[in-house]
């Protein structure tokens, strides 16, 4: 199973064949023989979300016992690429027996710190949804930062462009070099433009 993560004010569209980056990790998913799992995450019921996620992996698992599913990827960008390392943190309390590895392009992070300056009006550019991001919202995600150890020995996989122009990518490299594989790539946006790059150091490291 291959989980995909939206970033903040996204969502999976239900088309993605003009997506780049989502063609490109689900045909990683169909090279690797492994479902592909687009999952459209509201970050205002993170908590909630992740909760379902982990009932689902568990009902995966062959009669309810921790054998894993044969490969278990979660992955994301941005905001999702945050995510998907906190999911895996969160599986690994949850299942110890179920390894599962975090693949993640111009992921957030330190959420805790810096959560607060989501806070105000918001408009999700996928769904087009008006609303208002609050202290209690940001606060949510900090305490499901706090919940994991983010720098467990766990395996961690960071991409990022160089031209992201939302989160500095010397920043990325400090906060996730020392604590996974690190690649950053010439150029780009925070849209992140090298998937099939990415993908393929991905593929060749994580043997």
């Amino acid at each position: 199973m291959l989980f995909y993560f939206n970033g903040f004010n996204s969502a999976i569209p239900a088309d993605w064949s003009d997506n780049a980056k989502l063609v490109a990790v689900a045909d990683h998913a169909r090279r690797r023989g492994l479902r592909f799992v687009p999952w459209t995450v509201d970050y205002r019921r993170a908590r909630e979300t992740a909760t379902e996620i982990l009932q689902a992996i568990g009902q995966a698992c062959d009669g309810g016992t921790d054998q894993a599913p044969r490969g278990l990827i979660f992955s994301g960008s941005s905001m999702g690429g945050w995510f998907a390392r906190i999911m895996q943190l969160l599986l690994a309390g949850d299942r110890p027996g179920l390894r599962a590895v975090a693949l993640a392009f111009n992921p957030a992070f330190d959420v805790g710190l810096h959560g607060h300056r989501l806070v105000g009006p918001q408009l999700n550019f996928m769904t087009l949804e008006q609303y208002e991001w609050t202290e209690r919202d940001s606060a949510g995600l900090a305490r499901l930062e706090a919940a994991v150890d983010f720098d467990a020995p766990l395996p961690f996989y960071v991409y990022v462009d160089k031209g992201d122009e939302v989160i500095a990518w010397e920043r990325s490299a400090a906060r996730h070099a020392p604590i996974a594989r690190f690649l950053a790539f010439e150029g780009g946006s925070h849209r992140f433009e090298h998937a099939p790059e990415a993908l393929r150091d991905f593929e060749a490291a994580a043997r």
